[in-house]
């Protein structure tokens, strides 16, 4: 045998080895069926909601499981961001949900839906979260799915940097209401409203901080409404927003007296 008709013998004998090998792979892939679909990270939604999305038969071929296909009808429920879908050799299938988790309820026309951090709508997950904070007097009217803006996105930002700043601040903030157009918030420790404004979300959270711990727990207070939006001072006022009657004397390091400066 010469030395052309050897590499073409050779040649056969690897393309040979190729394909049968191939036909031994895809009569193995056959035999693995899927027995069973393992979901993580899960929190708002349950694993058998995800697995009622996923809608895998038990005994399916698992290479016939197309993957990017499980992942977008579980990314159809508006509280599922992602969904990462991967084979786990021999016989399963895992699933990883990277949820949207609500920050707030917002009250609007007359119903109740939730928003994220990024403002994104969500539906009331019903008997799940009880301990979320209210928004109320939003004035607009989204749906499921859409990204609110405007005055709505500034709440969704304080109490997205509330939550940042201090988990015991975040937990004291009840609700956030947006009459006229700026951030009121109640909280547990007091009954007043307690104006925020627009801007400045972070000195402003310091400020509540302050008031939480030092003249709120004093109880007592002789006023009708406290007002952060002054640099420097924490105002607690007698009268109708804008008329200050009194300027808190209790905050160390605040300016204390004179009229509010810098309202921002």
């Amino acid at each position: 045998m010469n030395k052309i008709e050897q590499t073409h013998l050779n040649f056969i004998l690897v393309v040979s080895a190729v394909v049968a090998l191939y036909l031994i792979s895809q009569n193995w892939k056959k035999q693995l069926t899927l027995d069973n679909v393992v979901v993580y990270d899960t929190n708002i939604l349950t694993v058998d909601e995800i697995k009622s999305l996923a809608d895998l038969q038990h005994g399916v071929p698992l290479f016939m499981v197309n993957l990017a296909d499980v992942s977008k009808r579980v990314e159809q429920n508006p509280f599922v961001k992602n969904a990462v879908v991967v084979r786990a050799l021999p016989y399963d299938v895992t699933i990883t949900v990277h949820e949207r988790n609500p920050i707030a309820l917002v009250a609007m026309s007359g119903r109740v839906l939730c928003v994220d951090e990024k403002g994104v709508v969500l539906p009331l997950p019903l008997g799940r979260r009880s301990d979320l904070p209210v928004i109320t007097n939003c004035g607009d009217n989204y749906g499921v799915g859409d990204t609110v803006s405007g005055a709505l996105m500034q709440a969704v930002k304080f109490l997205t940097d509330a939550k940042g700043f201090n988990p015991s601040v975040s937990a004291g903030i009840s609700e956030i209401s947006l009459q006229g157009g700026e951030i009121t918030a109640y909280t547990t420790a007091t009954s007043l409203p307690i104006l925020i404004g627009m801007n400045n979300f972070e000195r402003k959270l310091l400020y509540l901080q302050e008031f939480f711990s030092k003249i709120a727990s004093n109880g007592n207070l002789d006023c009708t409404y406290v007002d952060l939006r002054y640099n420097g001072q924490i105002v607690l006022g007698t009268e109708r927003p804008g008329r200050i009657e009194t300027v808190s004397s209790n905050v160390k390091g605040f300016q204390t007296a004179g009229s509010p400066r810098n309202e921002n």
